[in-house]
């Protein structure tokens, strides 16, 4: 990466998601935003039995929870006020 490319991705920090760079391999870039997590016991159970109760899938759930949480999402206005 060029200094010029770490000063753009600075002044402009989300459009390195909107066009895949050239080092990026298309499989990779496909699955940016899947992500993967090791949980403790108590942690899954308790995310499986709620995202069930509310009849939503990992991603529905996982998407719900962090769409609610009041740091994520005065971190998405200001993301938002930024582009």
């Amino acid at each position: 990466m060029t200094e010029q490319e770490r000063q753009e991705i600075k002044r402009h920090p989300l459009s390195i998601f909107n066009v895949r760079p050239q080092w990026a391999r298309p499989d990779d870039w496909k699955n940016r935003n899947r992500i993967s997590a090791k949980l403790i016991p108590i942690n899954y159970t308790s995310a499986f039995i709620y995202f069930k109760k509310m009849g939503m899938s990992w991603s529905s759930g996982l998407n719900h929870l962090i769409e609610n949480k009041p740091e994520i999402q005065q971190i998405q206005k200001d993301l938002q006020n930024d582009a």
